[in-house]
């Protein structure tokens, strides 16, 4: 009777055997990620990842706004300016041609001025003359003891004396007109230099390669020239500006002369 007892006994511990085994055979299920985490669930590999799908070309916009602008030059973040402000071919060979013809004018001016200065100075060399011939009359009658042709003599002299004044006012006039005529033509030498010098300028600035297809030497080069050009033409202004100077210092001087001329005649016709 005690063996029936124990049977009961083993079938349960071949249950609970059995059981145990399967519990055992089951994997663990994964650890739940804490809250607050940086984890991201789902992670895989990259050789079993999904390929991320290609961004969206920007828009015109947002490339303009995207483009970084490209770095300044020394000039450019200083502000340089032309020196020489550009100006069209047409007006500086409209001003090119009007200073040939002030050299042309100046030219017919000087021979004209050198002309009058050589004719007045023989008119004063023979009122000289007249006046030396006057003397010696004068003498003469004094000696001879004629008062009345001494005092005709004495203002026939007077006369060509006032009329001697007058030749050399005048001479000394055209003396100055001369030296105006000169000043005049050498600034119709200095304004021609100066406007075919601009206008290569312009012709060079017209010409300048340019664009990012541009050689980098040929470009230096032609900047070289450039600056060149500008150096010589503001030199070539400057001197330009010297010579419209003396030119106006002479006009000056000219108009001082005819009013002196202009009292000479006054008092050479008696009016004065």
């Amino acid at each position: 009777m005690k063996t029936q007892y124990h049977v009961p006994l083993i079938v349960g511990a071949l249950f609970l055997g059995a059981f145990t085994q399967l519990t055992a055979q089951e994997p663990a299920p994964a650890p739940a990620a804490p809250q607050g985490s940086d984890t991201v669930q789902g992670y895989a590999p990259p050789s079993q990842a999904a390929p991320a799908a290609p961004a969206p070309a920007p828009s015109g916009a947002a490339a303009a706004a995207r483009a970084v602008p490209p770095p300044q030059t020394v000039a450019q973040a200083l502000g340089f300016i032309d020196i020489i402000p550009v100006r069209s071919p047409d007006r500086i060979q409209r001003q090119l041609d009007i200073a040939k013809t002030n050299l042309r004018e100046a030219d017919a001016n000087v021979a004209a001025a050198t002309e009058a200065k050589t004719r007045t100075k023989g008119m004063i060399e023979v009122k000289k003359q007249e006046i030396s011939t006057i003397d010696a009359r004068i003498k003469l009658a004094d000696k001879s003891k004629q008062e009345t042709d001494k005092i005709t003599l004495e203002a026939e002299k007077k006369v060509n004396e006032r009329q001697k004044a007058f030749l050399e006012r005048r001479g000394a006039l055209h003396a100055t007109e001369v030296d105006e005529a000169k000043a005049a033509k050498k600034l119709a030498e200095a304004s021609t230099k100066a406007l075919e010098l601009e206008q290569q300028l312009a012709q060079r600035r017209a010409s300048r390669s340019q664009g990012p297809t541009a050689d980098p030497t040929t470009v230096l080069k032609q900047d070289e020239v450039i600056r060149e050009l500008e150096r010589k033409t503001l030199e070539a202004q400057q001197q330009q500006a010297q010579a419209q100077k003396d030119l106006a210092a002479r006009d000056e001087d000219i108009v001082k002369r005819r009013l002196d001329l202009y009292q000479a005649q006054a008092a050479a016709t008696g009016s004065k």
